[in-house]
């Protein structure tokens, strides 16, 4: 009975912990004086240009200085995180004019060019699986087609200037270097012996490229989940992966759940706690 006890408890906490997504989701959105999105044009906008709705990304720690958009700070598992111009005007009062928008489809290899991405930090407080959909804004009318980059870490360099291509190949995004045009364009393979990781765009020193998703629908979405991925820092670099340069607004989505402990693990539980049950009992009657 005793044994019963603790395993009823134990599975209590669990399911708290697990439903612990009563909460409300936290998402921090990057606004220029009048409440509009901060400036993301050419590089020139930077981390602290303008103000946060809900604490800034320097506050956690960020010192890349790119001019980010969102900080998505992900505390439970099982809630949706909502990112979109409707979530930033309902919860965090930014002005009627804000929108999340990445312009000329640069995200695809065959045009891409970083000023024109755009940038979400995600704080991610529980490890797990992380589920990212990115889509284009059906209430704005967008034909967005969207292709988003996951990386860990926020970066090691203060340099904000993303004037520059980054994504000829979608697996290995930091490996080019200069106009993706150009057959002659540099490359760097992290898995060489002779790489270097001072040749690195500056952008892009201190980030572990972890995986990406990508549509060519005009107005579609694009989703995957990341597995097994620890807490701590991760970077979304999110661009148009489409033909139609009109409308390139998008909205995301994240959350994260526990990873499955395997039914053999259960399974296992089950039969120490079944040999402590007999164990008990065969010193009961000993006795």
């Amino acid at each position: 009975m005793f044994q019963f006890k603790k395993l009823a408890i134990a599975g209590a906490v669990a399911a708290s912990l697990l439903g612990a997504g009563a909460a409300q989701a936290h998402v921090s959105y990057h606004i220029d004086a009048s409440g509009g999105q901060a400036p993301n044009v050419n590089g020139t906008g930077t981390i602290t240009t303008g103000s946060w709705t809900g604490g800034s990304p320097v506050d956690k720690g960020y010192i890349a200085n790119l001019p980010t958009t969102w900080l998505a700070n992900i505390h439970h598992y099982n809630d949706v995180y909502e990112v979109s111009a409707a979530d930033a005007k309902t919860k965090a009062g930014v002005a009627q004019n804000f929108v999340l928008e990445s312009t000329g489809n640069r995200w695809k290899s065959s045009s891409s060019w970083g000023n024109a991405l755009d940038y979400g930090l995600i704080d991610l407080d529980v490890a797990g699986n992380l589920s990212i959909t990115v889509e284009a804004d059906s209430s704005l009318n967008s034909t967005f087609a969207p292709g988003f980059s996951l990386f860990s870490g926020w970066g090691s360099t203060t340099h904000g200037n993303k004037h520059q291509a980054w994504n000829a190949n979608p697996d290995a995004p930091s490996s080019p270097i200069g106009n993706v045009s150009n057959p002659n364009h540099v490359s760097y393979n992290p898995n060489s012996l002779s790489f270097n990781p001072d040749q690195l765009p500056l952008a892009m020193r201190g980030l572990e490229f972890i995986g990406y998703a990508a549509t060519t629908t005009d107005g579609g979405s694009a989703s995957k989940t990341f597995n097994n991925l620890a807490a701590g820092k991760y970077f979304l670099w999110i661009g148009g992966n489409g033909s139609n340069n009109s409308n390139e607004f998008y909205k995301a989505s994240l959350s994260v759940a526990p990873v499955p402990v395997p039914g053999a693990v259960w399974l296992f539980g089950t039969a120490i706690a079944g040999m402590i049950g007999i164990g008990r009992r065969k010193s009961a009657i000993s006795a």
